[in-house]
């Protein structure tokens, strides 16, 4: 009998561990529906953390849903991990964070194609008093930034870019504060490509990382954080950005 229960000790202690996630809906090019598939730059990112240590399985990645279902799941432990989110207090105090970077994006703002403004920086736009509303996503990391940039008309009540595309579009807001890579992917499935224009200023560049839960257990965690630390010493993390840069 011990040779066989060596055995069978051995396959159990060989299976990957299941880390639970979903794909982030509009969140490209985190995440992108091609097909019935998804791809991404997170999906790269879950595979290249496979191949670095096979002992680690992302599963549930081709499951959509909105982040704050993701985060909800995640904090009542239905989810284990997301990807691609900005390290804010909120977060800090709710979940584990590897240090590791995955990648940063910069925040411009979109503007009506016929709209001659030009802002540069948070001062311009705050010059601009009421004419000056930012839309954002609900959710998104980003109002944390506007909050922080001081007394800006925000209005966050749209869940999605092309929701908000259509209040700029409509006169409801005279800015669209949103990310690049992800800005341009959003105007073409929008099909506004003749609507609205990109200002070049940068406003902020922020860096996403990966978010796990407080439930997820202190092995798991260091793996992934020293497959993530390997990613990036190596490059692969950076190689996955600039792939996904002109999205």
């Amino acid at each position: 009998m011990l040779p066989w229960m060596l055995i069978v000790a051995s396959s159990w202690a060989a299976q990957p561990v299941a880390i639970r996630v979903a794909a982030q809906a509009d969140s490209e090019p985190k995440f992108v529906a091609q097909g019935a598939a998804v791809t991404g730059s997170c999906i790269d990112i879950f595979r290249a953390i496979e191949k670095v240590d096979p002992r680690l399985k992302f599963v549930g990645e081709q499951q959509w849903m909105p982040l704050k279902r993701i985060e909800a799941l995640i904090v009542g432990r239905k989810l284990d991990a997301a990807c691609g989110l900005v390290r804010s207090d909120e977060r800090i105090a709710a979940y584990n964070i590897p240090d590791t970077p995955l990648f940063s994006v910069n925040y411009h703002m979109l503007v009506r194609a016929d709209d001659p403004v030009n802002v540069k920086n948070f001062d311009d736009v705050r010059d601009l008093n009421q004419e000056g509303v930012v839309l954002v996503n609900a959710g998104s990391g980003a109002i944390a930034a506007l909050r922080k940039a001081g007394k800006l008309k925000v209005d966050s009540t749209a869940n999605t870019a092309a929701q908000n595309i259509g209040k700029l579009l409509a006169g409801r807001g005279r800015f669209f504060y949103y990310r690049v890579p992800g800005l341009n992917s959003e105007i073409r499935k929008a099909g506004k490509e003749r609507r609205v224009r990109i200002l070049p200023s940068v406003f902020d560049t922020q860096v996403f990382y990966m978010v796990l839960g407080r439930h997820v257990d202190k092995e798991t965690e260091d793996r992934i954080g020293q497959a993530l630390s390997h990613l990036d010493e190596h490059g692969e993390l950076q190689q996955i950005a600039e792939k996904w840069s002109a999205y």
